[in-house]
């Protein structure tokens, strides 16, 4: 199993943080803990392309350290089915909610520059991540977009053993914006190529502490 959260600084003292799961509380924890050294930094990458999501609610402990003020998230909607509209031919209603004001974190801020990098890897949860980061205008988000998922699957058993995943609800930024198949779009766009991963090159970390020099 892969570590959820990974630090390390980096030349021009930039802290490079990696959330790779939001399965549990850990990535948060984590970053909360070491948040007395990433705050000496002077500029802050935090990597979620190979975070496949979790719990919405971990990531955005991460971004309540990045504001002083409260910051929305997104908005949601899901069918609310009527058995007997369905028998009358009739269009099922939607139930929705608007994004709520999540409040800043009350001991911590860290108010340098910030790059997030995303990957089409980043889903579910993480992508309320980007998300959120992208509509606070905190920073700039390099990479490639997100998968263009949405949450709160329902599972269901299949025959021989197997399981399913059927979304259950569609997700949007908070002004109504779509990204189920389209992604959070990066404000810079960098795609690593197969040369690239010959040399040993990470070439969307290099573009974030280019932007992040600036």
């Amino acid at each position: 199993p892969k570590a959820p959260f990974e630090f390390r600084m980096l030349p021009g003292n930039v802290a490079y943080v990696a959330l790779k799961s939001f399965g549990k509380d850990d990535a948060a924890d984590q970053f909360l803990a070491a948040f007395d050294q990433i705050a000496k930094s002077s500029a802050l990458v935090i990597d979620v392309r190979d975070n496949g999501g979790g719990d919405s609610h971990v990531g955005l402990r991460v971004l309540a350290t990045l504001t002083g003020k409260p910051f929305q998230t997104g908005k949601w909607d899901t069918r609310n089915y009527l058995p007997t509209y369905r028998a009358w031919s009739r269009p099922m209603p939607n139930f929705g909610k608007t994004g709520e004001d999540w409040q800043p974190d009350a001991t911590r801020r860290f108010t340098k520059p910030v790059a997030v990098l995303t990957s089409g890897a980043t889903y579910s949860a993480a992508e309320d991540f980007a998300m959120a980061f992208d509509a606070m205008k905190r920073g700039v988000i390099v990479g490639e977009p997100t998968g263009g998922s949405t949450g709160q699957p329902l599972m269901i058993g299949l025959p021989g053993g197997g399981t399913a995943r059927i979304v259950t609800k569609r997700d949007t930024y908070p002004d109504g914006r779509p990204f189920v198949g389209v992604g959070i779009q990066p404000g810079i766009k960098v795609s690593p190529t197969v040369a690239d991963l010959h040399k040993g090159r990470d070439t969307v970390l290099e573009a974030a502490l280019v932007t992040l020099s600036k």
